[in-house]
């Protein structure tokens, strides 16, 4: 029995090394914290003609949000983006137009 204990050992020690390794490259491929959505610009700001809306818990309500002012023909262009609220020392999702 112990012998076969011995013999398990590299095999779990493999393993584990994989998994480690696996995990480590998908901490390093995270995504942004930027959703993809309709805009192509890389900054939104009020300096640019984007108008910060309402903020969101969760990036899929934004999106939701974005697409059906945009399909209303409310804005041309959205963009979702998570951001740090200092009032309420939480982060949201907040929609910007333009």
């Amino acid at each position: 029995m112990k012998t076969r204990t011995f013999r398990l050992a590299p095999a779990v020690a493999a393993a584990t090394a994989v998994l480690l390794t696996a995990t480590a490259g998908a901490a390093v491929a995270a995504p942004s914290d930027e959703s993809p959505s309709a805009s192509t610009s890389a900054s939104a700001s009020p300096a640019d003609g984007w108008t910060k809306r309402g903020h969101y818990d969760d990036e899929n309500t934004c999106v939701e949000a974005g697409k059906k002012g945009q399909n209303h023909g409310d804005w041309h262009e959205y963009k979702c983006k998570r951001e740090y609220d200092n009032e309420h020392y939480r982060y949201y999702w907040w929609l910007y137009t333009h």
